[in-house]
């Protein structure tokens, strides 16, 4: 019987083994000619292309390649081409330019040439990298930033706090915050200055799954730096953001650390051509004005830094050519009563003003162009109205999701499902065909035409395998899936689904037999 059972055992141990060996790899790798990878660049928005010189040199490449496709799948489409394989293979290789030596690992986006992947060939910096190939370089990728303790998530973050003895200081920031670029080197380097005796950690805040560390420590701006002893938060860093000024304070943080030096106020400039406004004085300045371009701003706002210079040129070429008009400037933080008024919810904000009545926003930013405003204020064009959604036009098509796929689904015979995206043009042209079907078959209980927006459900669309957009799937019940791989027009999804078997002894002539 002892037999028997651990017979059993190990016959399930190989299965298991058999089945994780054969588990099916997502690269594409049966591309020999440009008119497939063609036909890859119409379906795909988000391709990796693995180019090598000799498949068994680069068996380790295109591993790596695999199991970072295998975490993005649905997102992004990895392509293996092996240019020694055979003549058309080789002759695709010299179409696309490329001479591997061993490996070439090549970006296209939305079917064009993107760039050279330039980053570790690693898992996480292939992830990393395909889930936003325009994304700056990120922190822990950074040679520079080697120094730096990078906590992936709030479980490393909290082992860090329960384990660590050493005194440590925590950035927390976000990717796209210009004042956390420009503190990396000097945090960087001073993490370099202070090692083994002090521990300098950043925590990307900005990614969803983090969401909660920003309300247990309150991070309401970045970059908000956070010191800790024996895992208890002591005090947020308030210092100069530089190395000097981070390493003073780390070897004695009881100390006030220096104060960052107060910028001065714009309206307190005395050789500014702008015009700066407050409560007191708003409407009196603007009454008499039949041209005046106002800038809401706030004095930590990085856009409105940026945009000073090209405003203040602005105003002295308009003195210089005689033109009509003032800019003026008005420091919203402070004057909250007439931010408020006219419903200023962003930095910067520019308005038209015509004797104090408002007429519209404006939206310029470089000198030349609020120059050219100037010269003839009018009110831009309206922008077009938003895209209607599918789920929000009124067709017979379902759209699904988590919660009504399965259950949908388990009671349609015949049901075709569109696994699409908003953004692509061969969704769009086929949507109104995919609709008319849809009508033609919505009396019909047992048949369906069904929708799922995968930028917004990428876990079903995962599940059953979509790689590109659309991807049309037949359903029966739940119990048969297959791709569907007809036409796209009203008559051909109706030709289908009257007879999805093709066979004569399940033949259904007309849709009323259904």
């Amino acid at each position: 019987m002892k037999v028997k059972i651990l017979f059993g055992i190990l016959l399930v141990h190989i299965v298991l083994a058999q089945a994780k060996v054969k588990q099916k790899s997502v690269l594409v790798d049966d591309v020999s000619d440009f008119k497939e990878l063609k036909k890859i660049f119409r379906t795909k928005n988000n391709v990796m292309i693995l180019f090598a010189s000799n498949t068994k040199l680069a068996h380790n490449t295109i591993k790596t390649l695999d199991e970072a496709a295998q975490a993005v799948k649905g997102e992004a489409t990895a392509v293996f081409i092996d240019c020694s394989l055979s003549a058309d293979t080789k002759k695709l290789c010299k179409k696309m330019k490329v001479s591997p030596n061993p490996v070439v690992m090549k970006h296209f986006k939305e079917g064009e040439f993107h760039k050279d992947y330039d980053r570790k060939v690693t898992v996480s910096s292939l992830v990393n990298f395909l889930r936003d190939p325009s994304a700056d370089l990120p922190w822990e990728e950074d040679n520079s930033g080697a120094d730096v303790l990078h906590l992936n998530d709030s479980d490393m973050l909290i082992k860090l706090l329960k384990k660590e003895l050493r005194p440590i200081l925590i950035m927390f920031y976000a990717p796209w915050c210009g004042y956390c670029k420009k503190l990396k080197p000097d945090y960087s380097a001073a993490a370099t200055e202070l090692k083994p005796h002090y521990v300098l950690a950043a925590i990307d805040v900005n990614r969803p799954e983090n969401s909660k560390v920003r309300k247990i420590f309150n991070i309401t701006g970045f970059p908000t730096i956070i010191y800790f002893e024996n895992g208890a938060q002591k005090y947020v860093y308030e210092g100069e953001n530089n190395k000097e000024a981070i390493v003073s304070f780390m070897k004695n943080p009881n100390q006030p650390p220096v104060a960052k030096p107060k910028e001065e106020e714009w309206a307190s400039d005395p050789d500014s051509e702008i015009v700066h406004l407050m409560s007191s004085n708003f409407d009196s300045v603007l009454v008499d004005e039949k041209s005046a371009l106002v800038m809401f701003h706030a004095p930590w706002c990085g856009h409105c830094k940026r945009m000073k210079p090209e405003y203040e040129k602005a105003a002295v070429l308009m003195r210089e050519q005689k033109l009509p008009g003032i800019l003026a400037a008005i420091d919203a933080t402070k004057e909250k009563e007439i931010g408020a008024r006219f419903n200023v919810k962003g930095y910067p904000t520019l308005k038209f003003f015509s004797n104090a009545e408002f007429k519209f926003d404006v939206n310029v930013r470089e000198a030349n162009k609020i120059i050219e405003f100037m010269k003839n204020p009018s009110e831009p064009p309206a922008p077009p109205p938003p895209e209607k959604q599918w789920q929000d036009e009124e067709t017979s098509v379902v759209h699904l999701d988590e919660n009504n796929f399965k259950v949908y689904l388990k009671k349609k015979k015949h049901a075709l499902v569109m696994f699409y995206a908003p953004w692509c043009g061969h969704c769009k042209r086929a949507k109104p065909e995919f609709n008319k079907a849809a009508e033609y078959f919505k009396d019909e209980p047992r048949v369906g035409l069904a929708a799922i927006d995968c930028t917004k459900h990428n876990a079903i669309c995962s599940l059953h395998s979509v790689k590109g957009f659309p991807t049309i799937k037949y359903f029966s019940y739940l119990k048969t899936v297959r791709e569907y791989n007809g036409g796209r027009n009203v008559e051909d999804f109706k030709k289908f689904l009257t007879d999805p078997d093709q066979s004569k002894t399940n033949r259904i002539e007309n849709k009323d037999e259904l």
